[in-house]
């Protein structure tokens, strides 16, 4: 796998010659003033190229840039993955929409995805996705907060939120990755905004400091991390 960190809860994930994107998000739409951006977006529409699928794991502008969703989706013909309350605001041809609901279960241009639940008050219908390929797992947490069920998640990397306000804080998600025991966590969703600012080094050295032989990977906007390498 090889995991590109785009920005906020943004990121391009490649198993093998597959394209995922997940919770795109470029602009903040116009009239939105509660949230002022504190980080540049890093690329452009055209330097992120040959999708195959979009998962959107919940409805939040933040997490579903529609305008940027609907770009991918009509120039590459990409797939996009989402609740159908979310995939109704979409404006793509109808063989592009792939609703599912929690316990949803498919193979996608060769990557096997489930979907899971995720605890998060302020959507409607909150998803989380695990994308499994050549033996290799990736969960992503979308928007949630600490919950039980994460005991039942085994995966290769976890894609973790940090950022708190009605999310995972530092403390939380170090318990949820002390509970999956992955072999990587990506920490995501903090300092974006004011908002849910955190420091990714707390996160990291709490994680090597337990014993847990999980390694911390903290991407800047842009970066890339690949497993195996």
């Amino acid at each position: 796998m090889k995991i590109q960190f785009l920005w906020h809860s943004f990121f391009k994930i490649a198993f093998g010659n597959t394209n995922v994107l997940v919770d795109p998000f470029i602009n903040i739409p116009e009239g939105e003033a509660t949230y002022r951006s504190l980080i540049k977006f890093p690329a452009n529409i055209d330097k992120i190229k040959g999708i195959d699928f979009i998962c959107v794991s919940n409805e939040q502008f933040d997490h579903f840039d529609r305008a940027t969703v609907e770009a991918f989706a009509k120039r590459d013909g990409a797939t996009v993955v989402a609740h159908e309350s979310v995939l109704n605001e979409l404006d793509i041809p109808s063989n592009l929409k792939h609703a599912v609901n929690v316990g949803s279960r498919f193979n996608l241009r060769g990557v096997d995805v489930s979907v899971l639940g995720a605890h998060y008050p302020n959507s409607f219908y909150p998803l989380s996705f695990c994308f499994s390929r050549d033996a290799e797992s990736l969960f992503f947490a979308g928007n949630t907060a600490l919950m039980d069920s994460f005991s039942d998640i085994k995966c290769d990397v976890a894609i973790l939120p940090i950022g708190g306000n009605s999310t995972m804080d530092v403390v939380d998600a170090v318990r949820a990755t002390k509970t999956m025991k992955p072999k990587f966590v990506i920490p995501m969703h903090y300092n974006s905004f004011e908002s849910i600012g955190a420091d990714p080094k707390d996160f990291s050295s709490r994680i090597e400091k337990s014993i847990l032989k999980t390694v911390p990977i903290i991407l800047k906007p842009g970066q890339s991390f690949k497993t195996g390498a």
